[in-house]
């Protein structure tokens, strides 16, 4: 009999609720006074290493913006280069900063060589981020 009343017994549990509830608040708290705390990384007092060949910090520079008028005749700043004069422009400009960039425009009606021949000539600048653009076909006029 006195088992039976122990086995009838409901098991005790913890309500996990107010729990729940003061850790929410508490993530909430510190997520407000976070954004609040005005962090100044130049109160820090950090001792930067020192290398004799550094170079200033500067911003990384847009992409350089080359046109093909025609065929071995290319616009780059408002000049018009040939495809030699274009690689000697485009290693000045990779010697000024390391990764620089080219958007390549073109009509649409240019043969796939012009292109080529540009792409050839800022692979021979060492040019590795070349970016072409595009419409998208809705916006395009009808082919002739």
């Amino acid at each position: 009999m006195l088992s039976d009343h122990l086995q009838a017994e409901e098991l005790p549990y913890i309500n996990m609720t107010p729990m729940v509830d003061v850790v929410l608040c508490l993530l909430i708290f510190f997520m407000a006074a976070t954004r609040l705390y005005d962090w100044d990384e130049e109160q820090l007092t950090v001792r930067v290493p020192e290398v004799a060949g550094a170079a200033p910090l500067t911003a990384a520079p847009e992409d350089l913006t080359l046109t093909i008028i025609e065929p071995g005749r290319v616009e780059l700043g408002g000049q018009v280069y040939d495809l030699e004069a274009l690689t000697g422009a485009l290693r000045e400009a990779v010697a000024r900063y390391a990764e620089q960039g080219v958007l390549v425009r073109g009509d649409a009606r240019l043969s796939y060589q012009d292109l080529a021949d540009v792409l050839a000539a800022c692979e021979a600048a060492g040019i590795q981020n070349v970016r072409l653009p595009v419409r998208p076909r809705e916006e395009s006029p009808p082919a002739p």
